[in-house]
């Protein structure tokens, strides 16, 4: 054992002392530590390590180099990273905020479009077509709505776009068209290409074609076909409203109206499913038309108007309101009401005598709805969510209107001063805009794209028919500080056009003067150039009260041109 254990020493001892070996060293672990991924763009490129000073590194500065700067990047070993590995980058989402008493919109880059998730009916979609069907989903459906709970927006188009290229092209083309109207609002040109009107036009175009090709179809029913075509009609009278065009509006709204009777007399022993939705998106549709048009414009014939069966047929005033919809139903019949009895159009004399008729029951009707509403919410024991409040402070701002022109479309005969004893009146009015527009946007975001009544023609009024020197003021400058879009209605076009008649009317005052009734404008139209360079505006002044019953010559229209 000893001499073995001396052999294995003296073995040990050779090998130290040949000069040709060398002991195997002791492997090192390094620590592992995780890959540093910050850094500037520079270091990271150079494969330096960047001590992260900022503006710019101290290793960059001190070697006399441009540090580039800092980029986040995304841990590729996280889920954000396999996320994002299947994704694409689209347009941005949009945000509305309100800083300074100011519509805002903020653009966020991070929106994504999965490609693994794709919906089988947008297969024949491009990416484009895709974002913009998503963003109307999101976004525009919801503000098309403006401040009423239409089914047809938040539920029935969604549910018919699943199936139908026509409805989905169209959707396509009104998200295009917000998509541009908040652009414009932000001073950004992130839209398509070269002309944002373009992409919208090509969608609309598309929806046509694909319209004719479902009618030509014998793969579905009548009731299908019919459903489709309503819809779709819809979506074509909105997108007219809201690039402006009243004629196109009003030739597909004439064909919807008389299309949606039709289907009702011959629906008449069947639940017809899509009735409801459809006849209120109607009533919104019908009652825009009636506060744009003008005097000698086509009107809708009685016997196929929506409104005009829901409002007098059985009276709305006569109607209990137990509901926002049946408040909003009310609001809407008596004042598509007062926008018929236009006292330029000789052929509605039925409105001007239906309100002569039963004023004071209208009147009492306006009064007592809100006591009504609260007595049934109340004993049904149902809470108003905020979007409801919403709608019943527009409702009531539209009260107020309504009350306005009720007591006074009868007294014609006293000129403009009539409305002279509806101060306290019109100031709730901008009072009520005021706090609608200044309200908690986190909880119900103001529509600043809306297809339907809204803010504009009630502030319109105000600046138009009071004259009280700091009541319309105030009505000009909530429509220039808020940038909206209802319909055809623009907030900065109103302004405009508004706030030059007021310089008419006051041309010679002082601050506090009352407009004098010969200095009164009583009747005003404008339009836009054939060249967009301008609009021309026609107005025509009060004669004490026989400017509404004279032939014109007495008081004539005159004219001028605004550059805008």
């Amino acid at each position: 054992m000893n001499l073995h254990k001396r052999d294995l020493e003296e073995a040990q001892e050779h090998l130290r002392m040949d000069p040709l070996h060398t002991p195997p060293k002791e492997r090192r672990s390094r620590t592992s530590r995780p890959k540093v991924r910050t850094g500037c763009v520079t270091c990271k490129a150079r494969r330096k390590k960047c001590d992260e000073a900022r503006p710019c590194c101290r290793t960059c500065v001190s070697a006399g180099r441009e540090c580039g700067g800092y980029q986040d990047t995304i841990d590729r070993r996280t889920r954000a990273w396999k996320t994002t590995k299947d994704t694409v980058d689209v347009p941005c989402k949009t945000t509305i905020e309100v800083r300074q008493n100011q519509l805002t919109v903020t653009k966020d880059y991070g929106a994504w479009i999965s490609r693994l998730l794709v919906d089988p009916s947008q297969a024949d979609l491009s990416l484009s077509e895709r974002w913009y069907l998503g963003f109307f989903r999101s976004s525009t459906a919801w503000q098309c709505s403006g401040y009423f709970p239409l089914e047809f927006w938040h539920q029935m188009v969604h549910q018919v776009s699943e199936e139908e290229p026509a409805v989905r092209h169209a959707i396509i083309a009104i998200s295009a068209l917000h998509r541009s109207f908040d652009t414009i609002q932000s001073s950004q040109n992130l839209g398509n290409q070269n002309d944002p009107q373009l992409f919208p036009l090509r969608q609309c175009n598309k929806a046509i074609t694909c319209l004719q090709q479902r009618l030509q179809s014998a793969s579905c029913g009548q009731d299908s076909h019919m459903l489709i075509t309503l819809v779709t009609c819809v979506l074509f009278v909105s997108f007219a409203f809201l690039q402006g065009d009243t004629n196109a509006a009003s030739c597909h709204l004439r064909h919807g109206t008389r299309l949606l009777q039709e289907s009702y007399l011959s629906n008449k022993k069947k639940r017809v499913e899509y009735k409801r939705a459809l006849t209120d998106v109607f009533y919104h549709l019908e009652l825009h038309w009636a506060s744009l048009r003008e005097p000698e414009a086509v009107t809708l014939e009685h016997e196929y108007s929506i409104v005009h069966s829901m409002a007098l047929h059985n009276p709305v005033w006569r109607k209990p309101v137990n509901s926002v919809g049946d408040a909003c139903n009310l609001l809407i019949g008596l004042a598509w009401l007062v926008c018929e009895n236009d006292p330029e159009n000789s052929k509605m004399f039925m409105a001007r005598e239906i309100l002569d008729k039963h004023q004071d029951a209208i009147l009492q009707k306006l009064q007592l709805w809100k006591t009504e509403l609260t007595t049934a919410l109340t004993r049904k024991k149902v809470m108003l969510s905020a979007r409801d409040r919403h709608t019943l402070a527009a409702l009531d701002l539209w009260t107020e209107i309504i009350i306005i022109r009720v007591s006074t479309d009868c007294r014609q005969d006293e000129g403009e001063s009539r409305f002279d004893s509806f101060t306290s009146n019109f100031q709730r009015v901008v009072h009520l805009a005021q706090s609608v527009l200044s309200s908690d946007f986190s909880q119900s975001p103001v529509p600043t794209f809306s297809v339907g009544m809204g803010m504009i023609p009630p502030l319109y009024l105000c600046a138009f028919r009071c004259r009280e020197w700091y009541i319309r003021r105030e009505a000009v400058r909530l429509l220039q500080t808020w940038h909206l879009q209802e319909g055809a209605w623009t907030s900065s076009g109103t302004a405009f056009v508004v706030n030059r008649m007021i310089d008419i009317e006051s041309e010679g005052l002082t601050q506090g003067d009352l407009v004098p009734e010969r200095a009164r404008i009583c009747a005003m139209r404008a339009g836009a150039l054939s060249d967009g360079s301008g609009i021309r505006l026609w107005y025509r002044r009060s004669q004490g009260g026989s400017s509404t019953q004279s032939d014109g010559n007495s008081n004539p229209w005159e004219s001028e041109i605004l550059p805008f």
